[in-house]
């Protein structure tokens, strides 16, 4: 049987849930602003997907199974143990079948979101964050569940001690998993916030303190590829989502993206994909790759 609680500010009980944004919302005053949580506990295969990203951050912890989803440096395998978060208009697919899937999410906001995973050293997705096998995330699961129950003037604020609560346990665990190893948490981070801007390694090197080498070398030991070619990937598939799921005229797909150079665009649109924007485009608007309408277990 499938099993999903979903809890909300203005709904708590337990639902079918068939919007991906239910909760959506980007807001700045407050530091952090919790707008819904859920638990998903089932033996049945289960899709959690967003093709247009939401308009907040999104923290999954897996308890129990995998997920997998893909990114532009290939298959993310999302194991028990593992928390990612989701910066905001992120697109997003994860997929699970053929054993039980357990996880945890709360989606959250607030003008001090970044500065908080920068400051406890939590990184973005696409990268993992493994937890140490023990951890009191599950407890601090509970006690947020519970503050939705509380329906008084203190709910809000209650609710983001407990997120933060969460977000200092999980940093807790990834240190006591990490030590000794040099994370880079702070640049990947921004890279996968602000890919679409001019982002000189310099800078990020810098975030680091580090050189350009250094960074470099240590970039690559941790993510498998340059910095320069992430910047690119995540660019790229960012283009794919907005050929495929949108009309906008290629010019503003390539602007979107980071590109104010449309040739420029073109091209490594190519060389990194292996057809034109275009060719993109038409090819995949040949077969009907995700109908929402058929997925009904969509968080």
């Amino acid at each position: 049987m499938k099993s999903y609680l979903y809890y909300l500010k203005y709904n708590d009980k337990y639902l079918n849930w068939h919007n991906p944004n239910y909760g959506s919302i980007e807001a700045t005053n407050r530091p952090l602003i919790v707008n819904c949580a859920s638990c998903v506990n089932t033996p049945e295969q289960h899709k959690n997907a967003n093709v247009n990203g939401r308009l907040d951050y999104t923290l999954i912890y897996v308890i129990e199974g995998t997920l997998t989803s893909n990114t532009p440096s290939g298959n993310t395998i999302i194991e028990g143990g593992n928390v990612l978060i989701i910066p905001p208009k992120t697109p997003y697919e994860f997929d699970c079948s053929g054993e039980v899937i357990y996880f945890l999410t709360v989606h959250f906001t607030g003008s001090e979101v970044l500065s908080k995973l920068n400051e406890y050293g939590i990184a973005l997705f696409p990268s993992i964050n493994a937890l140490s096998a023990k951890n009191h995330l599950q407890l601090r699961f509970k006690k947020l569940f519970e503050g939705f129950a509380r329906n008084d003037r203190f709910r809000d604020n209650d609710l983001s001690c407990l997120l933060e609560r969460i977000l200092i346990e999980t940093a807790r665990s990834i240190e006591s998993t990490t030590k000794g190893t040099i994370l880079l948490n702070k640049s990947i981070n921004y890279i996968n916030e602000y890919f679409n801007k001019k982002i000189p390694i310099t800078d990020l090197a810098s975030m680091e303190n580090m050189c350009m080498t250094t960074y470099n070398k240590h970039f690559k030991s941790i993510m498998g590829i340059s910095p320069t070619k992430y910047i690119i990937d995540l660019r790229m598939n960012s283009a794919k989502e907005l050929l495929e799921f949108t009309d906008l005229p290629i010019t503003e797909v390539a602007i979107t993206c980071g590109y104010d150079d449309l040739n420029f665009f073109s091209k490594t649109f190519k060389s990194v994909i292996g057809t034109t924007p275009s060719e993109y485009r038409r090819e995949s608007r040949k077969y009907k790759l995700l109908d929402l309408d058929k997925n009904p277990i969509i968080v």
